[in-house]
């Protein structure tokens, strides 16, 4: 994914708000008039010393006056609550919007894009990136307008008053600007190394409490964990490195916008005694401009935290051009179809997995596919089910190309259980219709016995509601697999890929689930990526892979004759089932 440049950015944050623009700019319009009545207290305040200077019925003018100043608070203070309550209200339906978007563009994303991230990373994109979103909408766009608004309304009124007034309170100002841009020069590589460390963080904090029970076991602590150890370095270093460059900056910026009280007062005093300016005036002008810039730096600590948002932006924008595939055509295929992987090559970055790859699954047959680890047999189970696209040659099901399927009807087909089962939180009948929620539970159960799951559920205090946590991490590994392929199997579809999903089951366990599977479906096409003689030796055809290519294909029968590399998998593996303690040699076991 490539980042889009600074101005691209600004254009992905405006789009973020285009759905709720009416209660936002609404919002801005009342900020400006709360900001005017912010205003009007000093006016009144200015009314009252022209009052008692005249000294003509001050006590029934002051009283007057003060309850037009109560007025103008309560009317402040409704006029920001309105304008607050707009903005909140618009960021928290784009932040409810954008995670619902962003969750359901993720499962658009192909896997090998979503492998450069971490989980840690994809909850802070998802999570704290879409949070920031929170104070720039609700808070900073109201803020940032009544910051802006207030300066230019006194500036506009000390140009009425004298325009030298308005130079006088408006000169600190490039001299403030240059201090902060000279102070902060570079600041912003450094944040954004700043940001990119708190990713790292958090990813690395996932990864660490996620193998809690692993640094129990062998009795390590946080320090022992190199990756968090150099995290939290590298992050107080950048922290360190920030401080140290942001706050003489921002010291001298905040000294230099107070001091304009020292260019108003004697160019006041001067006006004053020129005639130019009445006394009162002057008085309205130096309460008005020496606070007028305060304002102002809320917008400086606005643009730095933009910095950050931007950032975040950044980070969202590239999951924001993934779309969902446009929806095609109904297609007719066959009850039972066959697969056909046609010069099919496949890298990940610029290493080749798989290279002019061809084959073919017969139609209603199992076929097994064997090779040493990192022939590409997993990437071939990703591709056929859809979590990835080869770079070259075509995927098709009965004669129809993959890709020429829409997301619908390529899941309504084909379906993948693998050895690494994820089970979400909630019940295992929740987790098993996951593949077809609206599945009775007379066919979950058939799907839960043909994966020799239903004895061990029914066996569960609650059974099939019996309710496990993220991971399933109370169920043994294979019984997290049983239900991986009990959930594969509901989804009924007519070609089924089982990457190494026994892998965790017993020999029996095993034989027995192939038994029950040929029973109950004996039209499915099958592709299992094998570790055991069992499958291999009962399968219609093998498939003999190395190094991203087909070496070999045929029955076991025939190629444990004349395929070199086949008949040293089975030998390693006829070593691995016969393997006992013992003194004599023991050779590497294990097609993986």
């Amino acid at each position: 994914m490539i980042d889009p440049p600074h101005p691209a950015l600004w254009r992905v944050l405006f789009g973020l708000l285009h759905d709720e623009r009416g209660p936002l700019l609404a919002a801005l319009s009342v900020a400006v008039i709360a900001a005017l009545f912010e205003l009007l207290p000093y006016w009144l305040l200015y009314q009252s010393i022209v009052l008692v200077l005249s000294g003509t019925q001050v006590a029934d003018g002051l009283t007057r006056l003060a309850g037009w100043m109560a007025v103008a608070l309560v009317a402040k203070y409704g006029l920001y609550s309105f304008a607050y309550y707009l903005s909140h209200r618009a960021a928290y339906q784009i932040l409810a919007n954008l995670r619902r978007d962003l969750a359901r563009r993720l499962v658009w994303v192909p896997l090998t894009e979503l492998q450069g991230y971490s989980s840690g990373e994809l909850k802070k994109i998802v999570m704290h990136d879409v949070e920031r979103l929170e104070q720039f909408i609700a808070h900073h766009s109201v803020e940032f307008i009544a910051a802006l608004a207030g300066p230019l309304f006194v500036a506009l009124f000390l140009l009425w008053l004298d325009w030298r007034l308005a130079l006088a309170a408006l000169a600190v100002v490039p001299l403030a600007a240059l201090a902060q841009s000279l102070f902060m020069r570079g600041a912003s590589n450094r944040i954004e190394d700043f940001d990119n460390a708190v990713g790292e963080l958090s990813g690395s904090t996932v990864e660490y409490v996620r193998n809690i029970p692993v640094m129990k076991a062998f009795r390590q602590e946080v320090g022992s964990f190199r990756r968090m150890r150099r995290v939290l370095e590298r992050y107080h270093g950048l922290v360190t490195a920030v401080i140290r460059q942001t706050i003489p900056g921002w010291s001298v910026f905040t000294v230099l916008l107070s001091a304009n009280i020292l260019f108003i007062l004697p160019t006041g005093m001067w006006l004053v005694s020129q005639g130019a300016l009445d006394l009162p005036d002057l008085i309205l002008a130096l309460m008005l401009g020496t606070g007028m810039l305060k304002p102002l730096f809320k917008v400086v600590r606005f643009s730095s935290e933009t910095r950050e948002i931007l950032g975040g932006v950044r980070r969202i924008a590239p999951f924001l051009t993934w779309s969902s595939p446009a929806p095609q055509s109904p297609v007719t295929l066959t009850a039972t179809p066959g697969v056909n992987f046609d010069a099919v090559s496949f890298a990940y970055d610029d290493t080749p997995v798989l290279r002019d790859l061809s084959f073919e699954l017969p139609p209603g047959k199992l076929t097994a596919m064997v090779g040493p680890s990192g022939a590409g047999k997993s990437t071939v189970a990703h591709l056929l089910g859809g979590l990835a696209r080869p770079q070259q040659g075509t995927i098709r099901l009965d004669g129809i190309s993959l890709d020429s399927l829409d997301e619908a009807q390529r899941a309504s087909l084909v379906s993948v259980a693998t050895q690494e089962a994820f089970l979400f939180r909630g019940t295992l009948m929740d987790n098993l219709k996951l593949a077809s929620p609206d599945a009775d539970e007379a066919a979950v159960r058939r799907a839960a016995r043909v994966a020799q799951a239903d004895a061990f559920i029914l066996a569960l205090p609650e059974g099939y509601n019996t309710r496990i946590e993220e991971r399933g991490v109370r169920l043994s590994g294979g019984e997290r697999q049983r239900i991986a392929i009990a959930r594969a199997l509901l989804a009924d579809t007519p070609v089924l890929v089982l990457d190494e999903a026994t892998a965790f089951a017993d020999s029996l366990t095993e034989r027995a689930f192939y038994n029950a599977l040929h029973e109950a479906y004996p039209h499915k096409t099958l592709l299992v990526i094998a570790h055991r003689l069992y499958t291999i030796e009962q399968a219609d055809q093998v498939l003999v892979m190395e190094g991203g290519r087909l070496v070999d294909a045929g029955r076991h029968d025939e190629l444990i004759t004349r395929c070199g590399l086949y008949q040293r998998l089975w030998q390693r593996q006829s070593v691995g089932e016969s393997w006992t303690i013992g003194k004599k040699e023991v050779v590497d076991a294990g097609v993986s």
